[in-house]
């Protein structure tokens, strides 16, 4: 008998496009994803494809949704991104869903500013559990929600293995893209803050990776994370290491 997939998408800006690669290969060698758990980008892709989308169809709304969709600038208080946007976009892409309604059993992770304390959704509104995982410090303002103040789950945990562990998975797969060899060009306010961040992650990989029985880290370092033109790319190099890992995951799940 098979056994149950969990499937750790981590953060790791406009890169995380590489995670609709990963999810292109388990779809063409039908592996089951039993359970998603997503930080960041990694809540993002992980929403719309628990919501019923395809791999194919996430990569066309990638290319079809111009930044104008995702990106609403504000004068600089505690962000430079209202966030707004991003949050009536994904309200629209899973049709205002909430997590009992989804086909995979999904959760978020965000971090609570105020108290310093993970937070992970699993019920409730989807869209807006996305938009508190995706909200980058220093770049989206913080999305306030039941008293909490909530940014990046990347902030304590950038890929969300324990959690995905937790809903049941007896086989855990993380896509990790903190762990690439990093040289892209660092030119922007965005990149400094991400790659910053990817440091962090990377130091924090270090006490929770080891949890996870695959890991796929698809070689994404020498892409900016704040690229918007190089989605292909991304897709591509998500599908050659969700591949080389393919054999290894029909193993371990016994399919």
């Amino acid at each position: 008998m098979s056994k149950k997939i969990g499937l750790a998408l981590g953060s790791g800006g406009l890169r995380g496009l590489a995670h609709v690669g990963v999810l292109n290969i388990f779809e063409q060698h039908r592996i089951p994803v039993d359970y998603v758990a997503g930080c960041s980008i990694g809540s993002l892709i992980g929403a719309l494809f628990c919501s019923g989308l395809t791999p194919e169809m996430i990569l066309k709304l990638a290319k079809g949704l111009s930044r104008s969709h995702w990106l609403d600038f504000v004068l600089p208080r505690m962000g430079i991104v209202g966030g707004n946007k991003i949050l009536n976009t994904i309200q629209l892409l899973v049709q205002q869903k909430k997590f009992e309604e989804l086909k995979i059993p999904l959760s978020i992770v965000a971090t609570d500013l105020k108290q310093g304390k993970e937070v992970v959704f699993c019920q409730g509104d989807v869209a807006r559990a996305v938009r508190a995982s995706v909200s980058v410090p220093g770049i989206f303002v913080p999305y306030e929600w039941d008293g909490n103040l909530l940014v990046d789950g990347a902030v304590l945990n950038p890929t969300p293995i324990d959690v995905v562990r937790r809903m049941g998975a007896e086989i855990v797969i993380a896509v990790d893209l903190a762990h690439a060899d990093h040289s892209s060009e660092v030119d922007n306010m965005f990149d400094v803050i991400i790659q910053s961040i990817d440091i962090m992650e990377r130091e924090l990989f270090k006490y929770r990776g080891h949890n996870c029985d695959i890991l796929i880290s698809p070689d994404v370092g020498h892409i900016s994370p704040s690229s918007f033109d190089s989605i292909d790319e991304c897709v591509r190099l998500g599908e050659e290491a969700a591949l080389a890992a393919i054999d290894l995951i029909k193993e371990k799940s016994g399919l």
